[in-house]
């Protein structure tokens, strides 16, 4: 099995020591199609075998409606680590095999059978308090779900959380249904991302997948005018102008590096100047994201690797706080900007830690001026230290 892309040598060898005695799936459809049937006899062996599972996903949606919406790629099953080599042991007695990804790791993975039946594994770790701290993190409450596939009660992801969890990706007429089906039972409000999605089916111009609309722009500031607004958001206030040693420092960077498109969030801080990505939405910044650098790097492995390590100061959304996908955009276009200038690590210390409860759907995503743990989490970002610390970080691979 080739190693994935990005993944760390030792997350690999778990993998493959996870799925020892599980064979690989040799000729793994093209169009695979999770039917109830297989659904539910999955669901009833667990049982039986006494391994509670949570289902995720689209049987999550339709078991909540108590019917079956559509038709569904896979079965995404949530488990606990520690019962996890018997339920693959299940899964392989069922003529299962594992269907190698490059984004697969321990705790996320893919198995499928002769029929073309697929089941997503999401397996996480609990503390001996019970919260989630390690692999693929649930936040809060989201496993308390209950419903209803066929003749089954089931245990699934809550419907608020499953609104929450299609938020800050791309998404396609499938989710918009999933999500305007939950919202709709249980009186959840849209989120704002799919009304604007839906205000755009009725004129005809909604694209497949959604995406962030080509209006926003996410960069450093690259005139003057812009650096103003950069330093209003951070600072909430309304100056007119900038003083003239700032004014001249900001073109001199400019000047030193060739253009604006060739500056760099290192170069601004090199200057004495505040470095940080402006969100855009038709030329006006509707938000920002300030990066200061950490101390440099202390051990000898550390100043191997090269490059500076950087911190998520504040991100803060003036207009449009209520879209998760424009927080998660601006988001990755930060990661972008501290790799382009030659970081390695990147972090954040976000509001709240993912093993406290919170209530699902954020009415604003950039809760005191820092955002969501799970959010960061779905950019790519993993806890960097046990609970109840909530220091996040990426790493650049």
């Amino acid at each position: 099995m080739p190693s994935p892309a990005g993944l760390e040598p030792n997350q690999q060898n778990l993998l493959e020591e996870i799925l020892k005695g599980v064979p690989l799936c040799l000729t793994p459809s093209q169009a695979p199609e999770m039917d109830q049937e297989e659904a539910l006899r999955i669901i009833d062996l667990a049982e039986i075998g006494g391994i509670p599972i949570v289902i995720d996903g689209g049987w999550a949606v339709d078991a909540h409606l108590g019917w079956q919406t559509r038709p569904h790629s896979d079965l995404d099953i949530a488990i606990n680590q520690q019962y996890l080599l018997r339920f693959l042991g299940i899964l392989s007695r069922l003529g299962y095999g594992h269907v190698p990804r490059d984004d697969h790791w321990e705790h996320n993975f893919v198995l499928q059978d002769g029929g073309g039946h697929q089941v997503d594994i999401h397996s996480y770790v609990r503390n001996d308090q019970g919260q989630i701290v390690g692999g693929v993190e649930y936040p809060g409450d989201s496993l308390t779900g209950q419903g209803k596939i066929g003749h089954a009660k089931i245990r699934c992801i809550k419907a608020d959380w499953l609104v929450d969890f299609h938020l800050g990706f791309p998404f396609d007429e499938n989710d918009y249904n999933d999500v305007k089906y939950l919202c709709n039972l249980h009186r959840l409000p849209l989120p704002s991302d799919y009304q604007t999605y839906e205000d755009a089916r009725y004129t005809s111009k909604a694209q497949d997948p959604w995406t962030v609309l080509q209006q926003f722009n996410a960069r450093l500031p690259q005139t003057t005018a812009e650096y103003l607004a950069l330093i209003n958001l951070l600072d909430k206030t309304q100056v007119e102008r900038l003083s003239s040693e700032t004014k001249a420092k900001f073109l001199e960077v400019q000047e030193a590096q060739s253009g604006a498109e060739n500056v760099t969030i290192a170069d601004l801080v090199k200057a004495g100047l505040r470095s940080g990505v402006l969100l855009i939405e038709d030329e006006q910044a509707i938000g920002v994201c300030e990066l200061i650098p950490l101390a440099p790097p202390t051990s000898e492995e550390e100043t191997a690797n090269g490059g500076m390590r950087w911190q998520v100061r504040q991100l803060r959304l003036v207009k449009r706080a209520d879209h998760a996908s424009l927080f998660v955009f601006l988001l990755k276009a930060v990661i972008n900007e501290a790799w382009r200038a030659g970081g390695n690590h990147l972090q954040v210390s976000p509001l709240d830690d993912i093993t406290q409860p919170r209530p699902a759907l954020p009415g604003r995503y950039d809760a005191a001026d820092i955002g969501y743990a799970s959010f960061y989490a779905r950019a790519g970002f993993k806890r960097l230290e046990p609970v109840p610390a909530s220091h996040w970080g990426i790493q650049h691979q």
